[in-house]
């Protein structure tokens, strides 16, 4: 059964226009984001591994090699289920440093632009074989259909049209990281189609051919030489080879590494393909001995690698044809599409843009696009021309065999990238050009030329393909080993295989204080990129990190570096992003600042917590451990470099400086506000490590500090760790023991001042009243009066300093009564108007004359006494002092304003104190204020100053005396209580 050119074609158009669709109502959001980027399409995506090998060639693989055809869906299955292991740690890497091939994986592992270029035109030369069976076989399948063409032209029409839809496909974005929705998802669809069609042609034959399970069996056990066959294996020991090889084809054939990393967004369809995609190869090899039995009961003879077709022609089924034709369509065009990609990329970033200058008054990433669309091109050009010499008169199964054997010559560098830090970019690279040259001589040169006759011009006598591939991989391996052993390992190749062991935690051995602006990252982008693209990569960079490009400090400018390097690595590749950005690590002159980056590796330590296991992860929770011992430390630290820059700074002395640790990232001590970048400096400079009881000032408050720092380590060169104790409750409680030291002493002082007082005293009292008896002038007995007033009142001032002075003692002799708060003050201003000083002020009282209070009389006279005193005193010659109240409720405000020069604001939480004064020596014994705090508080009030009273003219003090307002009912209580002591 023929089909004419004409339906041939639209048939190939139709179902690349198709793809395209898909691809292209993915990308306009037509097929909803949460159905394209969801896991289970990645996963499928990857059943692009199918490829023809898979839908043709396992059908010639078990008729000739019987059960071995299981190697190329087992090894595969290996490897998706070791994906926690093996696949997620290379996404961690390629996700993490923004690689897009293998040859960026190797070129980051290695820090060598010539291995990037080696591992490019290797894999390109192993994969040009695996690129050339999916043309044949599409050629070989229009040819059976129709044979009125030759195959070398329909070969040229199909590549010319995947070639299209490959730029299309490939070409959207200019960076390979980029995600492309629509390719993932059109590969999706692609993968069920093909399982869809082996399915359902397993199927048909099943009960059209075979007659369904039952008679399939009864027809087996009537030919059972047919089954022998194809159990039948003579070939046992190629089973471990092929396995290891399809193995390693999963991870490094260039349409598998782009999709399950470059097209990956996450871990989580990784997960789902360790269990989604050997579901998946199970069910496709499931299909091929159905189908093989019934081509055997059919008796087709003809090549079995196109059994399908044959298949389909003997059972004149036109809908069966189609859709072979179209599952071998979708087999050999997701490949070719997606391989062609992904190689375009790697010569690209490590053929091309090393070796040529970016032309100018160009648009770089248009000129970027334009280049990738020729490469893709030239790719799918070279696979053509390799079918046209060698791979049309070639088995599609001996020629696929060749490349997976190459692929397997990559899986040391694997290994090593993940497992082994001592590997080096020599070794890697003998030991890979060595494997491939022995692949050459004994593999692939005789597949091409000799038609499978492998190897007859050596000396080596009966050699087999496996064991060309095994000791092809031995020779690779030992190379590979011995030379890194024998040549030095270069410090970035060191830092980039720990960054790799580490699953992608970046964390330098040290960092340079970098001393660039973001005007000379332009600069040093523009002859590559264009001054456009330059701002523009540097715009994406700050926006990523959510940096102020105004204030971008030395660690911000680091992680800008960062940044930049790993974006452009996606743009041109590992190799060409480091070089352009090397002279940002050069430091003009100076000793550099050698430290661990220490916020960025907590920062990667924070982001990849969860994906650490076993003692990685035992070790990470007892970091966190020490982490928090030291935040929650309540003592203040901080850590420092032998530069003074800060590297830690924890919760206690946040608290204390007023400054969080993301404030001072990266400062110096001399960076920081006072007191801090006074007072850290020259502790740090000075000898002894143990500063005590120093006093600062930090805002409006006096603080007393000591301060102990210590080295890290026995190096001079060594960070210091700073502590910072805050002692300065401990200095008040001090002082409040001096302070009651003192009124002890006052108490002492005030009992002996009254004994040796009372006598002269009693006797002044006992003349003032024999006054009386000896003359009978009013003159004379006022004044003996008033000498007995005056001398009661000094009694009572005494007796006020030893309560004084014996805080806390119950006072026996306070006399409450009734007192006119008006009359009380007259009184207070009476006397001390008898000072020359106090004449010249002029006191204006404005009282309600009705305001009662209860109280000592003498008691609270004394109180009005002293601030009236302290008024005068502080006030200048004419002055008014005012004297008001007011009654609120049972309270009673008395307001006293003056005129004066006010209180000093870091003095007035002395004023209380017992001897503190502010004037002049004899003039004042700073126990007046004391005293009225005092008589107060044993009145059940209290007093409050503020100063300056006149905010406009800042000057002037205003005393406000609180006292509970008379309440005759409480008065006796008032006394009695008194009396008492309670």
């Amino acid at each position: 059964m023929n089909f004419s050119v004409t339906e041939l074609f639209l048939i190939v158009t139709a179902y690349l226009l198709f793809l395209f669709g898909i691809a292209y109502a993915t990308e306009r959001e037509v097929i909803p984001r949460r159905i394209s980027q969801h896991p289970i399409t990645h996963m499928l995506s990857l059943g692009t591994y199918a490829s023809v090998w898979t839908f043709y060639g396992a059908f010639g693989m078990l008729e000739h090699s019987g059960l071995l055809f299981l190697s190329s869906y087992l090894g595969a299955t290996a490897a998706f289920i070791m994906a926690p292991s093996l696949l997620i740690p290379i996404f961690n890497i390629t996700n993490r440093y923004k690689l897009s091939s293998l040859a960026d994986l190797f070129a980051f592992r290695f820090r060598s632009g010539l291995v990037g270029t080696i591992t490019t035109l290797l894999l390109l030369l192993a994969t040009l074989p695996l690129l050339s069976i999916q043309i044949q076989a599409v050629t070989d399948t229009l040819h059976i259909l129709n044979g009125d063409f030759a195959s070398p032209q329909i070969a040229a029409a199909f590549c010319i049209l995947i070639a299209l839809f490959a730029i299309l496909f490939g070409t959207r974005h200019p960076s390979m990281r980029a995600r492309n929705r629509g390719l993932v998802m059109a590969m999706a669809i692609s993968s069920i189609i093909k399982l869809l069609v082996l399915l359902s042609i397993a199927a048909y034959v099943l009960f059209a051919v075979l007659g369904g399970p039952k008679d399939a069996l009864s027809w087996l056990e009537q030919n059972p030489q047919i089954l022998s066959q194809l159990t039948a294996s003579d070939n046992d020991d190629s089973w471990h080879t092929l396995l290891l090889a399809f193995f390693t084809a999963t991870l490094v054939m260039p349409h598998m590494f782009h999709l399950a990393f470059t097209e990956n967004r996450s871990t989580d369809s990784l997960y789902k393909a360790s269990w989604g995609m050997p579901l998946y190869l199970l069910l496709l090899a499931g299909c091929v001995p159905i189908i093989v039995l019934a081509g055997y009961k059919l008796e087709i003879n003809q090549e079995s690698s196109f059994l399908l077709l044959y298949l389909s022609q003997i059972l004149h089924s036109e809908w069966l044809i189609i859709i072979v034709f179209i599952g071998g369509l979708t087999a050999a065009s997701g490949i070719i599409i997606v391989a062609s990609i992904s190689l375009a990329s790697m010569l690209q970033n490590h053929l091309i843009l090393p070796l040529i200058k970016t032309p100018e008054n160009v648009k770089f990433y248009t000129w970027l696009l334009w280049l990738r669309r020729i490469l893709i091109s030239l790719v799918v050009l070279c696979s053509y021309l390799f079918y046209t010499v060698f791979g049309a008169s070639q088995q599609i199964h001996l020629l696929g065999l060749s490349a997976f054997v190459a692929f397997l010559q990559f899986l040391p560098g694997i290994i090593a990238t993940l497992f082994w830090l001592g590997a080096n970019r020599i070794g890697f690279i003998v030991g890979l050009i060595l494997g491939m040259s022995s692949w050459i001589i004994t593999t692939f040169y005789p597949v091409l030329l000799q038609q499978g006759a492998l190897l007859t011009d050596t000396n080596i006598e009966n050699l087999n393909w496996q064991s060309s591939a095994i000791i092809s991989l031995l020779l690779n391996i030992s190379a590979f080993i011995i030379v890194s052993r024998l040549t030095p390992t270069y410090p970035e190749e060191t830092r980039a295989g720990e960054a790799c062991l580490l699953n992608t935690m970046n964390s330098p051995s040290d960092i340079q204080r970098l001393s660039f602006e973001t005007t000379d990252i332009i600069r040093l982008l523009t002859p590559k990129l264009g001054e456009t693209a330059a701002r523009r990569e540097l715009l994406h960079a700050t926006n990523q990190l959510e940096l102020d490009k105004d204030q971008i400090g030395p660690l911000d400018l680091l992680r800008l570096r960062n940044a930049l390097e790993q974006n452009l690595s996606a743009l041109v590749g590992p190799i060409e992003a480091a070089t352009l950005l090397e002279p940002l690590a050069k430091q003009p002159g100076g000793k550099p600042f050698q430290t661990r980056d220490i916020y960025l590796l907590e920062t990667h330590l924070e982001t990849y917590q969860a994906k650490l296991s076993g003692l990685a992860a035992e070790l990470d929770e007892l970091r966190r451990y020490h982490k928090r011992t030291l935040e929650k430390l309540p003592i203040g630290a901080c850590t420092i470099t032998p530069t003074q820059h800060i590297l830690f700074w924890n919760n206690e002395i946040a608290h204390l400086t007023q400054l969080s640790a993301a404030d001072v990232t990266d400062l110096s001590l001399s960076e920081l506000p006072e007191p801090w970048c006074t007072l850290l400096p020259e502790f740090v400079q000075q000898s002894d490590n143990h500063l005590t009881d120093t006093q600062v000032m930090i805002g409006t408050d006096t603080y007393w500090l000591t301060l102990h720092k210590n080295l890290l380590s026995e190096n001079a060169d060594s960070s210091i760790v700073i502590l910072v104790e805050d002692e300065t409750e401990h200095h008040q409680l001090t002082d409040n023991l001096m302070h009651s030291e003192r009124l002890a002493s006052i108490g002492r002082f005030a009992a002996g001042v009254a004994h040796e007082i009372g006598n002269p005293i009693t006797g002044i009292a006992c003349l003032a009243q024999n006054l009386s008896l000896e003359t009978d002038q009013p003159e004379v007995l006022q004044a003996g009066d008033q000498i007995m007033e005056q001398t009661r009142r000094i009694n009572r001032i005494v007796q006020s300093l030893v309560r004084f002075a014996h805080t806390g003692q119950t006072i026996s002799d306070i006399q409450f009564e009734t007192i006119n708060l008006t009359q009380c003050v007259e009184e207070a201003i009476h006397l001390v108007s008898l000072d020359m000083h106090a004449r010249q002020q002029q006191f204006i009282c404005k009282l309600d004359n009705g305001l009662m209070v209860d109280g000592d009389p003498q008691l609270l006279l004394q109180v009005l006494v002293n601030i009236l005193n302290n008024a005068c005193d502080a006030s200048p010659e004419e002055s008014e002092i005012t004297i008001t109240a007011s009654q609120e409720e049972q309270r009673i405000f008395l307001t006293i304003t003056d005129e004066g020069s006010g209180i000093d604001p870091s003095i007035q939480d002395k004023l209380f104190e017992p001897f503190f004064t502010t004037k002049e020596p004899g003039k004042g014994t700073g126990l007046g204020l004391p005293l009225v705090y005092n008589i107060l508080t044993e009145h059940y009030g209290s007093i409050k100053i503020i100063s300056p009273a006149n905010n406009k003219q800042k000057k002037g003090t205003q005393v406000i005396i609180t006292l509970p307002g008379s309440r005759p009912e409480l008065k006796d209580k008032l006394s009695e209580r008194s009396s008492t002591g309670d």
